[in-house]
């Protein structure tokens, strides 16, 4: 009772961390964005790898490793360790290459100055509505 307890608790927060983590990739969830202060590295991006490790483990327990058929446990641990290490590595450092391709985008804007917060507040381009004429 207590494995299943245990082992369902971690594949239910794997299936969590995954989801968050695939729908900051789809530029769904930016309000999980704020999580990247806590780390150097991209927390929210390292959710996804973090959530299948975890999804693994889970369902490694609660399958049982010994019911599932020769090649399986090997085939999840050759997925799961290396995306756990993905996962807490990401937390210090993501690489840009693995990065969505809109934050990469956001990335040069930024470094070029041509972002909206610079175009807005620092070089005073965009017009505030109140700024505007009226017709």
């Amino acid at each position: 009772m207590t494995d299943l307890l245990v082992f369902g608790f971690l594949g239910g927060m794997g299936l969590f961390l995954l989801v968050c983590g695939v729908m900051v990739h789809l530029k769904r969830w930016l309000l999980l964005l704020n999580i990247n202060v806590l780390f150097p590295g991209q927390p929210a991006l390292a959710n996804t790898w973090l959530g299948l490790a975890f999804c693994l483990i889970g369902l490694g327990g609660l399958v049982g490793m010994d019911r599932l058929p020769d090649p399986v446990p090997g085939l999840m641990g050759l997925i799961m360790f290396p995306a756990m290490f993905a996962g807490i590595v990401g937390m210090f450092w993501y690489p840009v290459f693995l990065r969505p391709r809109w934050m990469r985008r956001d990335a040069e804007l930024q470094a070029r100055g041509e972002d909206l917060f610079a175009k807005r507040f620092l070089q005073g381009q965009v017009q505030r509505p109140s700024d505007r004429q009226q017709p």
